[in-house]
């Protein structure tokens, strides 16, 4: 193809600077939250983004996910690899399926629950990237054993509040509308 276009010249970086990256499948901080019926690695940190995007694989165990909350700082997108989610937005409910991809703004009320019979999988996306560090920080690692950790309890929330609010996270209440 010939495009008749102005071009920067061929000593321009935009040529030559690679700056992109790849991050390979089996690549990633692998973190358990909520018992380990979520699975999140955490595929790419604003660390390797100058803060502009975070990527985390998820694998939810079936009636799981996690509850209602708000971010301040960040929007967040979900892409539904597999299973079906449902996902609440503000004061509406959506239920999405393989490809269906899902996006909350900032400020705005939203939670995923697994409705699948098994595990599912969807892609979390941030941007700006930040909300990644509280699952790096407080996320279980994984014990070689397949033994899991406990499940959070309300008692282990209260306790993360602090670093909930450092995160721009407002935790809401659970409630029926999405069950």
């Amino acid at each position: 193809m010939n495009l008749d276009l102005p071009l920067p010249d061929k000593s321009d970086p935009i040529w030559t600077a690679a700056n992109g990256f790849v991050v390979r499948s089996s690549e990633g901080t692998t973190k358990l939250v909520n018992g380990g019926h979520e699975t999140f690695s955490v595929k790419v940190s604003g660390k390797e983004t100058d803060g502009r995007l975070s990527l985390m694989e998820g694998e939810v165990s079936p009636g799981f996910g996690n509850l209602p909350h708000a971010h301040g700082a960040e929007d967040e997108a979900f892409l539904v690899v597999s299973g079906e989610f449902r996902f609440i937005n503000g004061n509406q409910t959506i239920d999405a399926g393989p490809g269906d991809f899902v996006y909350i703004p900032r400020g705005t009320r939203h939670g995923f629950k697994n409705l699948s019979t098994g595990p599912s999988k969807l892609l979390v996306f941030y941007t700006p990237a930040g909300a990644e560090e509280f699952f790096l920080k407080y996320g279980e690692d994984p014990d070689p054993s397949g033994k899991l950790p406990p499940h959070w309890t309300e008692e282990k929330f209260s306790a993360l509040a602090e670093a909930l609010t450092a995160h721009n996270m407002i935790l809401l209440p659970d409630s029926d509308d999405w069950k």
